[in-house]
């Protein structure tokens, strides 16, 4: 069993296997094939090996998070794909670890996944994000009082624009810009029965628009990406999605950041307790569906500034990673475990070392990257046994990190 670096020429029909075995693309799809294809030359990407054999991948796509006003270096774990055969083989584990490795060492700061399922991951040193609301909604019934223009049509050749439209978009804390445009066309060219509509400047520039899946005559229609820059684009987009009621029964979408979607929709809660079945039943449902993990203590926390009124907030902070463990023993970025003094505040930061005096916070990684943006309160991750500190340090850090929830913005 090794892992190793991809090597196009040597893999790329064993991960083309593995991803139709897995039924991440369509058999013998060429565009599939090639979308993935482009996605692999633009990525950082390791292979697990069997007997002389690829059976597992893993990619790595550049991006950034917002924190606050902050842009963060972030690598996305844009995939974990591992055949059937090379399963329980410990593969993903130590070729995501290895990826996270190459990352960090690469200077993102961050790593994020979208997760399969809560737990794998976990053990790599990753933590939940916050629970969002994914809706599901007659569009017909958008309480929207903007009338929406003539949109222009979007296909798999505009691509660059939508990639564009995507980092130039207005980002909130927790915002991600992912920065290859190979992994956002990929995205437009697996999506099924895709329909995209939106709007251009003057310019020519593509600005706001909506893109996903019509899965069949009447929907659902499921917005896989959204992007706005200005709050009237952001009413024109909803009053388009309310002219797909003409024909589509259902609307699915994860709440965009900085809104709360029930104040647009007629009616809410009638629509939510109307009997309807699987894919057509109505209403938001809640999800923790990303995870991150910190690889720059020192990094992060030099770019955190928070609003505060009082004076910083300084602790000890005993931190157990438990990447290493996946890792190889010689050389190379192992974690940020170890003993920080921690302080936080308008200007914030993280050196080795411990300072008698101070309370203290024992931390595992996971827990201690979902309470810096503020992705759970600090009592809630004690209670969840992935942080441990005395009720007043609980309490200060509540009180510190008064954030908005982090909200990408985009799915990965």
């Amino acid at each position: 069993m090794t892992i190793r670096a991809y090597e196009a020429e040597r893999d790329e029909k064993a991960v083309i296997r593995i991803w139709e075995e897995t039924r991440w693309i369509d058999r013998n799809d060429e565009d599939d094939a090639s979308y993935l294809r482009d996605l692999l030359d633009d990525s950082r990407a390791l292979v697990g090996e069997l007997d002389g054999e690829a059976e597992c991948i893993t990619i790595s796509s550049p991006a950034s998070i917002r924190y606050l006003s902050e842009e963060i270096p972030l690598g996305i774990v844009a995939a974990v794909t591992t055949s059937p055969r090379g399963r329980r083989a410990g593969l993903a584990s130590r070729a995501t670890a290895g990826l996270v490795q190459q990352d960090a060492e690469a200077g993102m700061m961050v790593s994020a996944l979208g997760m399969f399922e809560q737990g794998f991951y976990t053990r790599l040193g990753f933590g939940n994000g916050p629970s969002e609301l994914r809706w599901s909604f007659d569009p017909s019934n958008l309480g929207v009082d903007a009338r929406a223009g003539i949109p222009v049509r979007i296909t798999i050749e505009d691509s660059e624009d939508v990639h564009r439209a995507m980092c130039k978009r207005a980002l909130r804390h927790g915002g991600v810009c992912i920065q290859s445009h190979a992994h956002v066309r990929a995205d437009m060219g697996w999506t099924e029965n895709p329909l995209g509509l939106g709007y251009r400047n003057a310019g020519g520039e593509l600005t706001h628009f909506v893109w996903g899946e019509m899965k069949d005559e009447n929907g659902p229609f499921v917005l896989v990406k959204i992007a706005w820059r200005e709050p009237e684009q952001l009413q024109e987009l909803l009053a388009l999605l309310k002219g797909f009621g003409d024909q589509a029964h259902l609307v699915k979408m994860i709440e965009p950041a900085g809104l709360q979607l029930q104040d647009f929709i007629d009616r809410p809660l009638r629509e939510k307790n109307t009997p309807k079945e699987g894919e057509w039943r109505k209403g938001a449902e809640a999800e923790a569906w990303w995870q991150a993990r910190i690889n720059d203590l020192a990094g992060c926390l030099q770019r955190t500034s928070l609003p505060q009124s009082g004076a910083a907030l300084a602790f000890n902070l005993h931190l157990d990673d438990p990447i290493g463990k996946f890792l190889p023993s010689k050389g190379g970025w192992k974690g940020v475990g170890g003993d920080y003094v921690v302080q936080l505040g308008a200007a914030s930061s993280a050196e080795p070392g411990d300072r008698q005096g101070l309370p203290s916070l024992h931390a595992g990684i996971g827990g201690f990257t979902r309470l810096w943006p503020g992705c759970a309160e600090a009592s809630a991750i004690a209670a969840a046994g992935q942080i441990e500190a005395s009720s007043q340090l609980l309490d200060d850090l509540e009180t510190a990190l008064r954030l908005p929830l982090p909200r990408t913005g985009c799915e990965f």
